[in-house]
Formats: C-alpha cells, structure tokens, sequence
C-alpha cells in the first residue's frame, strides 16, 4: 500500500514537471510574442497579457509542490550548514509535521469559499474585453495545496526528508 502511495507521488511529481516546463516554454513564448507586437509593430493584445499573466499565476502554484519534491525551496535556517545529516532530517520531518500539513489543510479550509464562488460566477479577468478563465488558475492553488500535503506524506513515509 505504502508502495503505491509512493509511485502515485511519483508520477504526480513527473506530471506536475512536465506541465511546469510546458507552462514555461508558454510563458517565454507568449512574453516575447507581447514585446515584438508592442516595440516592432506598436500594438498589443489585452487577450495575449491576460493569458501571459494566467500562465505566469499557474507556474509559480505548481511549481511549489515540484520545488518540495526537488529540496530547493527557501529555507531559513541560518544554521543547516552546521548541523549533522541525522539532525536536518529530524528538523525537516518535525517542519512537515508542524508546518506543511497544518499550513496547507488551513489553506484548503480557508480558501475554498473564494473558489467556489470564483467558480459560480465563472470569474474572468478584470480587463474589459480581458481572458475569461481566472477560476481555472484559482482553482490551481487547491491543487498545489494537495500536492503539497500528498508530496509531504510521501517525504515523511520514504525518508526522503534532507
């Protein structure tokens, strides 16, 4: 059981990479699109930002549980360098425990009323004649929270913690 919980979180983890880097390549595709239109032919889509800055929102949320997985989200902790192997999976098995389950449940908790009702209303960018589409990328934010707390379970049960 356990076995299967880990292959799930693994190919979560690939999956979630993969649409990083495709929302990436879409990112950097689109920001030079806009740059060309507006200083080479001196004009610009509303349509093509909005979705420039929908793209943008929906990687940094799902690059957040692929940055868990990979160890290189922010630590502040001035004194890791120092300490021993043993003590640094303790303390990151303690922050999973403490921090990324409480954390993220309260945030599931707290964040489902705005998207249900971002949902209701189909919620669409604030542009007039901007993207429909902004409860997609709010909806994303629930699913990184997921991931999260998948991907921390996953951490805690291989003893993978660094």
């Amino acid at each position: 059981m356990i076995n299967r919980y880990l292959q799930l979180c693994a190919f979560l983890h690939r999956s979630t990479m993969g649409v990083c880097l495709l929302l990436l390549a879409l990112l950097l595709c689109s920001q030079i699109s806009i740059v060309v239109l507006r200083y080479c032919f001196g004009t610009g889509f509303l349509e093509l930002q909005d979705f420039t800055a929908y793209v943008f929102a929906s990687l940094v949320t799902l690059s957040i549980p692929v940055a868990l997985v990979l160890d290189r989200h922010v630590r502040v902790d001035v004194w890791r360098e120092h300490q021993s192997a043993s003590l640094r999976r303790t303390l990151d098995r303690l922050g999973v425990i403490v921090l990324l389950f409480p954390v993220f449940l309260l945030s599931l908790y707290l964040v489902y009323p705005d998207i249900a009702y971002a949902w209701q209303i189909r919620e669409g960018s604030r542009e007039t004649g901007g993207l429909p589409g902004v409860y997609l990328v709010k909806s994303l934010f629930p699913l990184s929270c997921v991931l999260l707390i998948l991907q921390g379970g996953a951490a805690l049960l291989s003893g993978t913690t660094r």
